[in-house]
């Protein structure tokens, strides 16, 4: 059964972007049986949503590795001063449900399966230089040039495989993740530390490349690719629509069904970004048919609800 996503083909490529408006998702899919290349995959629903709160799941080869983000309030933002955009305020508190988060970015090597289960895919030419596969040697960097409608596509395939409720994660998700349980400036404190990201390099690094960027255990957050979130931003890149700034809420703004043409909340930062880019509060719009300007490529990280 082939799947056909269809993306916004009428945005325009900003700032030497990349414009990739519509992707397909294949594969032969019947049922909970997944059948594609040399794998047979099956994941019965009551097996994919068991234990699904437990510290550590079961997962398959071809399955991210997620963290559980406990249910809880965090504080999110950051109080407004100089050089804080104003949509960075104000600090406020936000309660979210327990959900998973991944624990790395996708990588190439993770990504390369949801291109090879779908043969319809259309491949960017910022990806792998157009191919199907990565270089050798590159398996374990994320994988950067994605557009938004591709990180969904990759999220919605890899739900229907593993019945589980994968998604792209919100904004206020990922920034909960982010802070690790702290209200520091950056995800591992209040200080810049050049030895915990790939800040300054000319090359994206491996997502292992460096140390857990906070006490939840999440690695590269910041400093090496961008992140889509599925939050909802706006039409102007320049700042938010007034209903999408904060406090934030649980108010439509996540919808992934919502106008193609609105842009989508990005998190996280690049390799090329200066030290404050890096906070975990920082937030951008970006168009959601772009895939990034080069060493400024976009990624993402998968988030999974439990209902």
């Amino acid at each position: 059964m082939a799947e056909e996503i269809q993306g916004n083909q009428n945005i325009q490529a900003e700032n030497n972007s990349t414009a990739v408006g519509k992707i397909e998702v294949g594969g032969s899919i019947g049922g909970d049986f997944i059948i594609g290349g040399t794998h047979n995959y099956y994941a019965s629903p009551e097996a994919a949503k068991s234990s699904l709160a437990n510290e550590t799941i079961s997962i398959e080869a071809f399955e991210p590795e997620t963290l559980l983000i406990s249910e809880g309030a965090f504080w999110m933002g950051s109080e407004a001063e100089e050089g804080i955009k104003p949509w960075e305020s104000p600090r406020h508190e936000v309660t979210l449900p327990a959900y998973r988060i991944g624990k790395y970015p996708v990588t190439n090597q993770l990504y390369k399966e949801f291109i090879r289960q779908s043969p319809k895919t259309k491949i960017s030419s910022v990806i792998w230089g157009g191919q199907m596969a990565p270089p050798e040697g590159r398996e374990d960097l994320p994988v950067a040039g994605v557009t938004w409608y591709e990180a969904q596509a990759y999220c919605e395939w890899l739900s229907k495989i593993t019945s589980r409720k994968y998604c792209l994660p919100n904004e206020a998700q990922w920034e909960k993740a982010c802070r690790g349980g702290k209200n520091s400036v950056y995800p591992w404190g209040d200080e810049f530390d050049p030895a915990r990201c790939n800040q300054g390099r000319t090359s994206v690094a491996p997502v292992t490349k460096y140390p857990a960027q906070n006490e939840f255990g999440c690695f590269d957050l910041v400093g090496n690719v961008m992140q889509w979130t599925c939050t909802l931003w706006g039409k102007m890149r320049a700042s938010p629509h007034p209903k999408y700034s904060y406090p934030w809420q649980d108010d439509g703004r996540n919808n992934p069904n919502d106008n193609p043409g609105i842009l989508r909340v990005i998190r996280g930062s690049s390799m090329n970004q200066d030290a404050k880019g890096h906070r975990c509060s920082v937030r951008r719009g970006e168009d959601p048919g772009m895939t990034g300007i080069p060493g400024a490529r976009y990624g993402f990280r998968v988030a999974m609800n439990f209902s």
